[in-house]
């Protein structure tokens, strides 16, 4: 366990039991939902940090153990390393290309040295080259990250002052918004407000005006016995309702945006460390809830399903992109849908469709990615080497500004 898990849960535990010792304190409500305990999804992960679901219904995570960045296709399947050597891995975001942007540096020391000697650096994974780069360097803690429309990223640092930001171009503002202890950290629809959870402080979700960043206020703040929650990570909704972690009771919180008022969603967990909404129609598909603690755990909150207009918007396809996935939207079909190996090799042409709702079919070309990272324009035959044993042949694509994933069945004479 690294070091800034051991500090905070020490803190975390004395937080927990003053909690206890106020008098006459008053519960947090369960949603009028529910509060439905946690289902477990798979278990033995690590101490992990950040979770987040990309368009195709894939969950990204992070384990500080193990310095990784994992990525789990769907319930029941076994997880896969996407990159590994990330010293002190900590928030999660998607950029416009589907990569992965994973802060690196959400460790103790960088927390307390932040303001007079940040070393903390945004990473940038390809989840289909595995290539990794540094977006940018010279960041306080990264622990919660999150990225807007217009390309920027924001950062928190829970053990030190200010969230950091790290413009569209690269270039870094140290300490852009005057936040102590901020953590999770989730954007409202209309590309307004910044929303951060505060963790070593009466718990706390402050507002930030992302026009101006001098503009920093409380924003909601639960009854007594949630004044030391140790909240952590943070989504949002379609419907700007925040959902927070609160580790010290092992339970997720929501917080409707319109009036800042705190509901008990989920319970039965133990240290959860951040929620993030599935997207896509499988795996973790649209309109469900996930969590991951460091306990290892990842699991579902079914009290949190959300549907229609509610639904959480794709990362980073941004507000023009977000009915790409909505439900009158049209299918994305890549044809054929199958092909038959011949002397290990497959020949066939790819081609996507778009089927609109009415049934009408619109043909569209894109750069595919086929297994090895050889690309192929759709429309195009090619010639495929496939692996002995094989049954799937995958194929990569960006559309509408959302990377996506579909597969081939193999069969065999």
């Amino acid at each position: 366990m690294t070091p800034i898990r051991t500090v905070r849960r020490s803190l975390l535990a004395t937080a927990g039991l003053l909690a206890l010792a106020t008098p006459a304190a008053q519960a947090i409500d369960r949603c009028p939902e529910g509060a439905a305990p946690a289902t477990p999804v798979l278990t033995g992960q690590g101490v992990l940090e950040s979770a987040i679901v990309d368009a195709d219904g894939r969950l990204y995570y992070t384990d500080t153990t193990a310095r990784e960045l994992r990525r789990l296709d769907a319930p029941g399947a076994a997880p896969e390393t996407i990159a590994s050597g990330i010293d002190a891995p900590g928030g999660l975001a998607i950029d416009e290309r589907g990569r992965i942007l994973v802060g690196q540096g959400d460790g103790l020391v960088p927390g307390l040295q932040g303001n007079l000697r940040p070393v903390a650096r945004l990473l940038r994974v390809d989840p289909t080259t595995r290539v990794v780069e540094t977006v940018a360097s010279g960041l306080q803690m990264v622990n919660g990250i999150v990225r807007a429309d217009d390309g920027a990223v924001y950062a928190s640092s829970d053990v030190g002052f200010g969230i950091d930001r790290v413009g569209p171009d690269g270039t870094v503002q140290l300490r852009w918004a005057s936040v102590f202890s901020a953590n999770g950290l989730a954007i409202d629809r209309a590309q307004r407000h910044l929303y951060a959870a505060q963790t070593f402080q009466p718990a706390a979700i402050t507002r930030i005006d992302l026009r101006d960043s001098s503009q920093v206020r409380t924003f909601a703040t639960p009854p007594p016995d949630g004044i030391a929650a140790g909240l952590d990570g943070m989504t949002i909704d379609g419907a700007d309702r925040l959902y927070v972690a609160a580790q010290v009771p092992g339970e997720v919180w929501r917080v409707d945006t319109a009036a800042p008022r705190f509901c008990t969603i989920a319970t039965g967990l133990r240290t959860p460390s951040a929620v993030a909404f599935g997207h896509g129609r499988s795996g973790f598909s649209a309109g469900r809830l996930f969590s991951v603690g460091f306990d290892g755990v990842i699991a579902e909150l079914p009290s949190a399903r959300v549907t229609g207009a509610a639904l959480a918007p794709v990362p980073a396809a941004g507000a023009a992109a977000t009915p790409a996935d909505g439900p009158t939207a049209p299918r994305v079909l890549l044809t054929p849908s199958r092909v038959t190996v011949r002397g290990g090799f497959v020949r066939f042409t790819p081609r996507l469709v778009l089927l609109a709702a009415d049934g009408t079919r619109r043909s569209v070309t894109r750069r595919l990615v086929l297994p090895g990272g050889r690309t192929v324009r759709s429309g195009r035959a090619v010639t495929v080497r496939v692996a002995p044993g094989a049954r799937t042949l995958t194929v990569r694509f960006v559309l509408r500004g959302v990377r996506r994933t579909r597969t081939i069945a193999l069969r065999r004479p």
